[in-house]
């Protein structure tokens, strides 16, 4: 008989189902916010209710309470040192659920579970003056123009030391004249030598047709 039972049993037996609870639990005090089915979300949100509760009193009993549920040092330190002194003012109400739809692959009910007083949301909230995005995004081009003036240099320099391997060295004008003068008396010798040899073959030629 399950009279003034309010638990559900998310089809699963006492040991699965503290097991499940304590890690949806545990991971939304590490991150404040999880994303679970919508049954799952409501029965992890009553735990967190009620741990919430305990970390509030703050007495050695209420720990030793929260320990035996969680498991863990480090979020019982978090509970009762971060979340809990966030809820003093509250009496109740300290997480919160949210639909979110159905999931595409068996059609289920997603919900989010968060805490109400989030410090997350608080940091991100704030945000830095105008100035000083002006004065980054000044220091950020200034950074950019150095950098292709850097660039620009150097692709300069290889070309300034590849025009002065390439430049042609000057050689004076008298110099010039006697190296035309010998490559005149080369170009008329080669020439002769050639005439000689023609004028040879064609005498061979003729002898051997007399004889």
């Amino acid at each position: 008989m399950r009279h003034r039972r309010a638990t559900k049993k998310l089809n699963r037996n006492t040991a699965n189902r503290k097991a499940l609870l304590r890690g949806l639990v545990s991971h939304l005090f590490m991150y404040e916010r999880i994303t679970t089915t919508h049954q799952k979300a409501k029965e992890a949100s009553i735990l967190a209710d009620r741990l919430i509760t305990l970390g509030k009193k703050k007495t050695n009993s209420s720990r030793r309470t929260a320990l035996s549920i969680l498991g863990s040092k480090v979020l019982i330190n978090k509970l009762f040192d971060d979340i809990s002194p966030r809820f003093t003012t509250r009496n109740g109400g300290y997480t919160r659920v949210m639909q979110l739809g159905h999931r595409k692959g068996d059609g289920a009910k997603m919900a989010l579970l968060e805490l109400t007083e989030r410090k997350i949301l608080d940091e991100k909230k704030k945000k830095p003056a105008k100035s000083s995005d002006k004065t980054e995004k000044v220091s950020s081009q200034q950074e950019t123009d150095t950098k292709q003036i850097k660039k620009e240099d150097s692709k300069q320099k290889p070309l300034a030391e590849e025009k002065k391997k390439t430049q042609i060295p000057t050689i004076p004008s008298a110099t010039r004249e006697k190296l035309e003068e010998k490559e005149k008396e080369k170009a008329k010798s080669e020439k002769e030598k050639l005439q000689k040899g023609f004028f040879k073959g064609l005498r061979r030629y003729f002898r051997g047709r007399s004889a």
